[in-house]
């Protein structure tokens, strides 16, 4: 806690100071560091109220103030000096002295100072200027200023000139410190730095690049207008022009679809032209790609819109041009680009009544409203029924404003690339109601196009038209209803000139005073001279009424039983006319406007009175009956004579068939005798060469037969000797075979019997047989022949035979006697 706060003594530092009032005189003092402050009870402590430009009482402590103090660099704005120029001394206690009260003065620092009672000071930073930056100063002490001019603090650029005392110092004149000259400056007494509107003392000078300009106004209204590149001090009464918060502005570019409207407010000469105060001009890409305002030009905006851009015109439409001082209308024909001088020229409109909307576009509601609210646009004024663009425009609800983006400052040059895709700029065409009132003619119609001069044309379809601003479609008027009268019309402008279709009903009178009505239908063409078409306003009822003219004269030379029957034949006749030789009839032509009836179809026929109508009925259905009658005794006949024609030629077919197969048959029968002639002469041949071929064969075989005789001859002689050397080879083997058995059965014959018996068991005699060998023993080649050749011729034959049969037959042996 400070120790002043608990003492009554104020102790002051060096840099401080404080003022005491005596309470009964008045006074002020100056108590100034270092010092101790004893007040007494007549003394109080007061600060100086720098807003109220009093003294008020505070607190003790409260009186303790902070001396004036500039660093170097900078400076105070002292309010009230002394008469002396002095400043209380520190250490001390000084009553108020005399001030010089509504006078200021500039102390250059460093400087430090404590302050009289009444004296109010600003600490202000030396101003630090770049090149495009600068100082508004203001004299307010002339004579101080020119003393004091050359004690200002003045840091001159490099290669800058030094600013000079101006030969005028007039109180409140002002002075521009320019960047460009000096870097620094602190100003000398009498001269002040007027702020901004911000509350800073440097003030920004305006850099222009190429293609920008700024305009600055003067006090006295004279403008000036500069162009980039370079950096703009304005003068000292001379302000810029904002937009937008904007004080620099971008050169309009323009190219042969863009224009300018100017106004020349000063007259000037350029380029050898003299252009006179009021002249008005309008500049295109193709006068200058880019414009900059100067002060003679005045640039008229329609809209809040600078430029005016040309119109695109497609193929096919149109727009109206007025010009201004004369009233005159042409048309421009697409596909073009419309730049219309605005300064004779207007794009306009045309208004189409409701009987124009409903003829020309038939049951088109969009039409016809849009030409109503084109009414309600209408001022009535010299020219009724053009409507001129801006004011449709303006008429516009909900129509945005063109907002006017300024730049912001530059910056370094560089390139931008986006990684999304950049549409293309696309123009959407919607001028379905912004040109001329265009009409599609189509195939087989026709219009007949009327002027203000009495010109008339004719336009067969199919084709497109556009008006001039001065013509307009000739309304015909079409009868309706059936039969055709007039009570309702139809109006149009369209003439239907091939396959045109009218219906109507006639009511005639046959020469028996009988009353028929006649419905038909015409197929009308319009032929010949195309002027003559629409020479008759209501063709309808023109034709109509020729037309029941001579059916009403026609069906008097008849009577009505035959007009009845023969009522489409008489018809077409009157009307059409008999055919020629070519079967084609010459129609009903009408010279007037061209037309011509070239079919007629007939669609009812009535005989009014109904009791007539029935007699005529009955007699007809008698007539009809007794037709039916003979045409079904006729059919009958035909039927008949159709089919005894057939059976005819059926017997016809047959015999000619029967004829045809007997002479098939013949020509056959002749191809198979040739055919059996020829085979019998080939069997002949046949059978003749064979019997040549027998006999060589035969003669072969014979001669062949010879040599195999005699081989065999030659071979039965060897085999018969080889046979008889084997017989006697056999026959000495066998002899010696039957003396060595004789020999064996000899020296055997004992127990011979036994053996006999014991052989009477089939199984033993094969185990003998085969252990003894007996086929070796004897020589047979099976134990049957060994037996037959051992028994062979003895007494035993017929036994052993008895055993081989009994073997034979499966028996068994009988068993040997036992001794």
């Amino acid at each position: 806690m400070d120790d002043r706060n608990s003492k009554r003594d104020l102790v002051l530092a060096p840099s401080e100071y404080a003022y005491m009032q005596d309470v009964t005189k008045g006074i002020v003092k100056t108590y100034t560091g270092p010092t101790v402050i004893n007040p007494t009870a007549q003394e109080r402590p007061v600060v100086f109220d720098p807003e109220k430009k009093l003294f008020e009482p505070c607190a003790l402590e409260e009186a303790v103030q902070q001396i004036a103090i500039a660093p170097e660099g900078y400076y105070l704005i002292l309010k009230n000096p002394s008469t002396k120029d002095d400043h209380p001394s520190p250490g001390g206690v000084y009553p108020s002295p005399d001030l010089r009260v509504g006078r200021k003065i500039n102390i250059t620092g460093p400087c430090a100072f404590a302050l009289w009672p009444g004296q109010l000071v600003q600490l202000v930073s030396g101003h630090h200027l770049r090149s495009n930056q600068y100082l508004l100063v203001r004299v307010y002490n002339e004579d101080e200023a020119r003393k004091n001019w050359g004690q200002a603090v003045i840091k001159a650029t490099e290669g800058a000139d030094p600013i000079r005392v101006p030969a005028q110092l007039d109180v409140g004149k002002l002075l521009i410190i320019k960047g460009t000259d000096v870097s620094f400056y602190i100003p000398p007494t009498g001269v002040g730095v007027v702020p901004d509107e911000t509350g800073s003392w440097v003030r920004d000078a305006l850099t222009l690049e190429r293609l920008e300009y700024c305009i600055l106004v003067d006090q006295n209204g004279k403008k000036r207008y500069e162009r980039g590149p370079q950096v703009v001090f304005p003068e000292p009464t001379e302000a810029f022009i904002t937009r937008d918060g904007a004080r620099k502005f971008r050169a309009i570019e323009l190219n042969e679809i863009q224009g300018l409207h100017i106004k020349v407010i000063a007259p000037y000469t350029e380029a050898g032209r003299t252009y006179r105060e009021g002249d008005e001009l309008f500049l295109t890409g193709k006068d200058s790609a880019i414009y900059f305002p100067r002060e003679e030009h005045s640039l008229v905006r329609y809209d809040g819109h600078d430029k005016h851009f040309a119109v695109a015109v497609p193929a096919g439409e149109a727009r109206y041009v007025m010009k201004r001082t004369s009233g005159e209308i042409r048309m421009v024909r697409g596909p073009a680009m419309l730049l219309p001088n605005p300064v004779d020229e207007v794009i306009v409109r045309r208004v189409l009544s409701d009987r124009e909307c409903a003829t020309w576009y038939p049951g088109n509601a969009e039409v016809l409203a849009y030409n109503r609210a084109l009414r309600q646009l209408d001022d009535g004024g010299a020219r009724p029924g053009a409507i001129a663009e801006g004011e449709i425009q303006k008429g516009k609800a909900g129509k945005s404003a063109a907002l006017q983006v300024a730049m912001g400052p530059a910056s370094f040059e560089g390139i931008d690339r986006s990684n999304q895709f950049t549409k293309p700029r696309t123009v959407v065409f919607a001028t379905k109601y912004e040109g001329v009132p265009s009409t599609s003619v189509w195939v087989g119609y026709a219009v007949l196009v009327v002027d203000k001069q009495g010109r008339r044309r004719v336009e067969q379809g199919p084709k497109n038209l556009v008006l001039e601003y001065d013509e307009t479609f000739e309304v015909i008027q079409l009868s309706t209803g059936t039969p055709k009268t007039s009570d309702r019309l139809v109006e149009t402008v369209f003439l239907r000139v091939l396959n045109n279709k009218v219906s109507d009903r006639c009511v005639v009178e046959t020469a028996d005073h009988v009353r028929v009505t006649l419905g038909y239908s015409m197929r009308v063409n319009f032929t010949g001279e195309p002027s003559k078409w629409f020479e008759v306003e209501n063709y309808v009822k023109f034709l109509c009424d020729h037309v029941r003219s001579v059916l009403k004269g026609s069906a008097k030379r008849h009577t009505i039983e035959t007009f009845y029957a023969q009522s489409v034949d008489l018809i077409r006749d009157t009307i059409l006319g008999k055919a020629i030789t070519d079967g084609k009839r010459p129609g009903m032509a009408f010279p007037e406007n061209g037309m011509q009836v070239t079919d007629v179809e007939i669609l009812d026929v009535t005989i009014d009175d109904e009791d007539i109508a029935a007699l005529l009925g009955d007699a007809q259905h008698e007539a009809v009956q007794a037709n039916i009658t003979i045409l079904r005794a006729q059919r009958g006949l035909e039927l008949t004579a159709k089919r005894e024609a057939i059976m005819r030629g059926e017997a016809d077919a047959r015999a000619e068939t029967a004829k045809r197969l007997a002479e098939l048959e013949v020509a056959s029968t002749a191809d198979k005798l040739r055919v059996a002639l020829a085979t019998v002469q080939a069997e002949l041949d046949t059978a003749a060469a064979q019997q040549l071929a027998t006999i060589a064969r035969n003669t072969i075989s014979d001669t062949e037969h010879a040599a195999q005789l005699a081989r065999r001859k030659a071979t039965a002689a060897l085999d018969n000797e080889i046979s008889e050397a084997k017989q006697q080879l056999v026959l000495g083997a066998l002899k010696a075979e039957v003396e060595a058995a004789v020999a064996r059965f000899g020296a055997a014959q004992g127990g011979f019997s036994e053996a006999l018996l014991a052989l009477g068991n089939h199984e033993v005699l094969a185990k003998v047989a085969e252990a003894m060998s007996v086929q070796a023993f004897v020589g047979g080649k099976t134990l049957t022949d060994v037996i037959d050749k051992v028994f062979a011729g003895t007494p035993l034959a017929g036994v052993m035979d008895k055993v081989k049969s009994r073997v034979a037959n499966g028996h068994a042996l009988p068993a040997p006697a036992s001794r």
